[in-house]
């Protein structure tokens, strides 16, 4: 049946308010910020700051309890509000809330807030559990510490002194199709990597072990020799080399004792020994306290200081360097021979008369280079290392002729070298008070290469206010100011402690103390 007069009249104006009706709906924003709850303290804290039209504006996030103490924060439009149960609730916004974050927050030196903000004459300010922040107009936020924190966070980058060349800026320079020589030359400025022949075959001494009263030296595969004085003894067994009371220097060899002033061993299948029998001597406590294995040379065993003086003299090129353990044989080729030519310049550079404090050339520990001898010549793992080490000299025989050294204005270079640095290497000058014309300070981004998979790239650690008092000498330390080259090396550090006593440290004494990584850090 057709509808009625009225009903057409009508169904048109109906449909057109529910379209209006409808396009307003639509039409109308939603809220700037979704509808978060707030409750308890935090709750209170807002509503008494004038809740959603107040200072801080409505919640953005909801009230997230994950913090150190086990305590609890919600972020608002202009602000944020942390609670703990020794704290209480407490606001923080603007200038002054950036301050506080950029001091590391709640685990930075100032703790949480103890007050809201308040007013006085000129300042605004706003106390936290150790400290204050004061804003003005003129100076803006400063942070002012009260009590001593609990602890200091220190954030650093590099491994070593960060002088000369960069090992692991070594490797990322390899990957990246750089040469032995481009990769030495970018890290001693000026310098050159050039092939000499003089002291090609010399003999290094190397320092193996001092500050023992006992050694015991034992030959595997094989027969040792004693020499004291005009004796020989040979023996295909352990003999033990003591400091006697009397202040000479014994050998016991089975049931007979030899003294003299000093001793040599000798073993079979070496340049002082010729034999088919490829002797080897362990010796007791020779590397960090634990035994050391040696295929090469022969030992000097004197007195240094009241104590035995355990000295290896080995061929630098042939015998030394194999045993010289201080990169991983697994990098690539180039970096590897870059590692022997900077290991061979070191060595070559302390030839000559020995150091009175060792009666040697180099010690066999980072002192001078990580010397393992046999241990780590004789590695599984070692090939790369020797092939390397031959690659960079040539040999007539048994012979070394030539070998690669760098050089600067026809010089051997003090060819020094650490794990990595920072952004920059440091020179010679920022790290010993001396400029070196080659050492100085280069870029150092090559360690940060992803290539290099440098683990220090950067690195941080907690330090305990009880440590970092101890190194400083003082009572307590509240504030620490570090004072910084232009390579990003520490110079100085000065503490202040809540008494307002100050005490200073150089970069390098703060991170002896503290057994830091690198002398390039910052201290929140």
């Amino acid at each position: 049946m057709p509808a009625s007069p009225s009903v057409k009249a009508t169904t048109p104006t109906l449909a057109a308010l529910l379209i209006g009706f409808l396009l307003v709906l639509c039409s109308t924003q939603p809220p700037a910020h979704a509808a978060y709850a707030t409750s308890g303290a935090i709750g209170t804290m807002h509503k008494s700051l004038g809740g959603n039209s107040g200072k801080l504006g409505p919640a953005v996030g909801p009230q997230r309890c994950t913090l150190i103490q086990k305590s609890c924060y919600q972020s608002f439009k202009h602000g944020s509000i942390h609670w703990t149960k020794a704290t209480g609730a407490h606001a923080t916004l603007g200038a002054i809330r950036t301050a506080w974050k950029k001091s590391g927050w709640e685990r930075g030196p100032l703790g949480y807030p103890t007050s809201n903000e308040y007013r006085s004459g000129s300042e605004t300010r706003q106390k936290f559990q150790n400290g204050m922040i004061v804003w003005t107009a003129k100076s803006g936020a400063k942070v002012t510490l009260t009590k001593a924190p609990s602890s200091f966070t220190i954030k650093g980058s590099g491994f070593g002194h960060g002088v000369g060349m960069s090992q692991y800026g070594a490797r990322g320079m390899a990957t990246a199709g750089k040469s032995s020589t481009q990769i030495l030359q970018h890290y001693c400025t000026g310098a050159k990597v050039t092939t000499m022949s003089k002291n090609a075959d010399a003999s290094l001494k190397v320092q193996l072990l001092t500050g023992k009263k006992s050694v015991t030296v034992t030959p595997r595969s094989g027969r040792l020799r004693v020499k004291v004085g005009s004796k020989t003894i040979e023996s295909g067994s352990k003999v033990t080399i003591e400091r006697t009371s009397s202040g000479s220097v014994q050998a016991t060899v089975g049931s007979k004792s030899y003294s003299g002033s000093k001793l040599t061993l000798e073993w079979q299948s070496t340049r002082y020994w010729k034999s088919s029998s490829a002797t080897t001597v362990s010796v007791s406590g020779a590397q960090n306290g634990a035994t050391g294995t040696y295929r090469h040379g022969r030992l000097e065993i004197g007195q240094l200081k009241s104590s035995l003086n355990v000295i290896n003299v080995v061929g630098l090129n042939k015998e030394y360097l194999p045993g010289i353990a201080e990169m991983p044989a697994s990098w690539q080729s180039e970096v590897l021979r870059s590692q022997a030519i900077a290991s061979r310049t070191y060595a070559y550079r302390n030839l000559g008369a020995v150091k009175p404090a060792c009666g040697c050339n180099v010690y066999d520990e980072v002192a001078s280079q990580r010397f393992l001898g046999w241990t780590h010549e004789n590695a599984g793992d070692s090939g790369p290392w020797r092939k390397a080490v031959a690659a960079t000299q040539t040999t007539s025989g048994s012979t070394v002729r030539s070998a690669r050294l760098i050089t600067y204005k026809g010089g051997l270079i003090d060819a020094v070298y650490s794990s990595s640095a920072g952004s920059k290497t440091h020179s010679a000058a920022e790290v010993w008070g001396s400029a070196v014309p080659y050492l100085v300070s280069v870029d150092g981004s090559p360690p940060k290469y992803a290539s290099a998979q440098n683990p220090n790239a950067s690195w941080s650690v907690t330090a305990k206010q009880s440590d970092m008092a101890r190194a400083f000498g003082l009572a307590d330390v509240r504030s620490v100011a570090v004072a910084k080259t232009g390579s990003g090396l520490v110079k100085t550090v000065k503490a202040t402690s809540v008494k307002g006593k100050t005490a200073s440290l150089t970069g390098d004494q703060l991170r002896t103390k503290l057994k830091l990584k690198s002398a390039s850090f910052s201290v929140a």
